[in-house]
């Protein structure tokens, strides 16, 4: 039988530097002196993609997954960029409380996270990026002509992102996240992964780091993982064999394991 349609997450909306911000914030109830997740999405998704770490973490810890800018329930910005979108997560954390949070960013949120921890580390108690990287040089070097072609083959949704093994709901949340999200937006995103640049810089990250990837993953490979390891002082590395790009739903169990592990131990 085929897969249900994926449910959304519930989102409320917070204002930030005047834009509009889709917020899921979950598991804050009890007890009060939780610790603190805040998840960041990848390109062309939303706080949707995270859906199975909601559920399962937060029985556990207090998540908050913003949308960001022009994605899911958060208006647009501008000239998109990694730099805009850490200023608008950097606007939520303040919003949310002065605690200190564990900053998780996936793919383009990776590069978010990557920012914020090295301008406002004081914001951070440690980080956790799944199948990121310090620079994309592969797409950086890639035509905005080939760009347009790759935004415009939702066929190729499956081959690129994910691994054989993916399950069919997770595709389905997958591929509605991205219906939802216009081409306008994608392109923009990939403007902005283009352009950031963390090399040389990674070493002055001083907090406790997770480093995930997948053994499949064909958008960021497993050396992208290995140089953030590299640079990264004291940080921790795992390899989620034959998962592809999109960890949090093709892997949820073993990213949650992994990130409860990580910070149980922090």
């Amino acid at each position: 039988m085929p897969s249900p349609p994926p449910k959304r997450l519930q989102r409320k909306s917070l204002k930030i530097d005047g834009l509009a911000v889709g917020l899921v914030h979950t598991g804050s109830r009890w007890p009060l002196r939780r610790e603190r997740l805040v998840l960041i999405h990848g390109s062309g998704c939303s706080a949707d993609s995270w859906r199975y770490q909601v559920d399962g973490l937060s029985r556990e810890f207090e998540v908050v997954a913003p949308d960001l800018p022009g994605h899911g329930a958060s208006e647009p910005v501008g000239d998109p960029s990694v730099e805009r979108y850490a200023a608008m997560v950097k606007g939520v954390l303040q919003r949310i409380g002065k605690r200190k949070v564990f900053r998780v960013g996936h793919s383009l949120g990776g590069a978010v996270a990557l920012d914020v921890a090295l301008k406002h580390p004081e914001l951070l108690k440690g980080l956790v990026l799944l199948a990121a990287a310090a620079h994309l040089d592969t797409l950086a070097l890639t035509p905005d002509v080939l760009l347009w072609a790759i935004a415009n083959q939702p066929h190729k949704f499956k081959g690129m992102f994910f691994s054989e093994l993916v399950s069919n709901e997770a595709l389905a949340i997958a591929r509605d996240d991205v219906r939802r999200c216009s081409l306008e937006i994608v392109l923009g995103d990939f403007t902005a992964s283009r352009y950031f640049d963390f090399r040389g810089r990674l070493g002055q990250i001083d907090l406790p780091t997770l480093i995930l990837c997948g053994g499949a993953d064909l958008i960021t490979p497993v050396r992208y993982s290995e140089r953030l390891h590299k640079e990264i002082p004291g940080s921790t590395f795992f390899l989620i064999e034959k998962a592809g790009h999109m960890l949090p739903l093709e892997s949820p169990g073993q990213v949650n394991i992994a990130v409860r592990k990580f910070i149980r131990g922090v």
